[in-house]
């Protein structure tokens, strides 16, 4: 399950294995709740998960890759996505 718009993430874990917290773009989001999750079939996409995830009142969809040990961010609020931009142009500006 790759999707084409999908961004590398750093993900801090709990003693869990579940993810925590992850950073994005220079910010750090703290996972309130974990929504649902979901583990592929086995087969050719085995040993990946898509988590449903909380932070900050948003919600985000997160995607592990355990063969790989990856993180990837496959959907953010585009509230949010516009307001990093948003910050990245103002400090172009401003340097």
């Amino acid at each position: 399950m790759t999707h084409p718009q999908s961004e590398h993430i750093i993900v801090q874990v709990n003693r869990f294995g579940a993810p925590g917290l992850f950073r994005w773009q220079g910010k750090t989001y703290h996972i309130d709740v974990i929504e649902r999750i979901w583990r592929s079939s086995p087969g050719k996409h085995s040993g990946r998960r898509v988590y449903k995830v909380r932070s900050r009142g948003k919600g985000f969809i997160l995607h592990f890759d355990q063969r790989l040990q990856r993180w990837s961010l496959v959907r953010a609020p585009w509230r949010t996505r516009l307001g990093l931009a948003v910050e990245r142009l103002a400090a172009r500006i401003a340097a």
